[in-house]
């Protein structure tokens, strides 16, 4: 593992404060990237670890991603007995009631009913690549397609300009949402429902940068991000495998 100067001793700081989030994401953190995203699984020992961790006093731990939250909840394997959080769709789909504006009324129908149409067309000028539909968003996926037609699909999406719908680039997809939620309000409406004083989140994709911006603001909170490329996080490791150091840090230093 290469680890961010600092990071041990960031963590066993982080974990020596009052009530705590541990967060996470799903893909490229806890779970390997894969060609299918359907067989997406936790690394082994991931989701011990994290039950581990939210049995802790003073800790709540949720799993904050992009997939919708069926999914979610079906890839990761928890369960409410877990008492971990779910959250999916960016935000967008918290498994629990959060101090977040989800009001999905007439209009933001309407929004995700145009962000279709639109994606829709680019999806259509430049197969194979595909859609995804989520309750409140909708998604250009371009794995798995020729590198010149996924560029120019991803191009096209990333210039689809319509009022109140919130474009997002992550890795080989494009995903419009027609609620303004993202991961980094999601996390901190987390930290208000749970009282936390600190938040610790791990993330691997662009759509994380959020969340690293929103958290930057606060000292007492630790970002890491997962893999390469730029990034708003303090610390960097290189892989989903060196999550678990991690997590085990944080859960012995709990304990401690």
């Amino acid at each position: 593992m290469t680890e961010s100067s600092g990071l041990h001793d960031a963590l066993e700081s982080f974990a020596a404060r009052g009530p705590v989030l541990v967060a996470t994401d799903f893909d490229g953190v806890l779970a390997p990237l894969v060609t299918d995203p359907s067989t997406s699984r936790p690394i082994e020992g991931s989701m011990e670890l994290l039950r581990e961790i939210a049995a802790l006093p003073a800790v709540s731990v949720a799993i904050v991603s992009g997939r919708d939250l069926a999914a979610l909840r079906a890839l990761s394997g928890a369960a409410a007995a877990d008492d971990i959080a779910l959250i999916g769709s960016h935000g967008a789909e918290p498994d629990r009631e959060l101090p977040l504006d989800l009001t999905f009324d007439t209009a933001a129908r309407q929004r995700l009913a145009q962000a279709t149409e639109a994606l829709e067309e680019v999806a259509a000028a430049h197969p194979p690549t595909r859609i995804e539909r989520k309750p409140a968003g909708v998604v250009l996926h371009t794995r798995n397609v020729p590198a010149d037609i996924a560029a120019a699909a991803t191009r096209a999406a990333l210039a689809i300009d319509l009022p109140g719908v919130d474009v997002m680039d992550g890795k080989q997809i494009v995903e419009l949402s027609a609620l303004p939620i993202t991961k980094g309000s999601a996390l901190q409406a987390l930290a208000a429902e749970f009282g936390t004083v600190a938040t610790l989140y791990l993330g691997d994709d662009v759509t994380d940068e959020r969340a690293f911006a929103v958290l930057a603001d606060d000292p007492a909170n630790v970002t890491v991000k997962v893999g390469s490329g730029q990034t708003l996080a303090a610390y960097r490791i290189d892989s989903p495998e060196d999550v678990l150091p991690v997590l085990r840090t944080v859960r012995d230093a709990r304990r401690g």
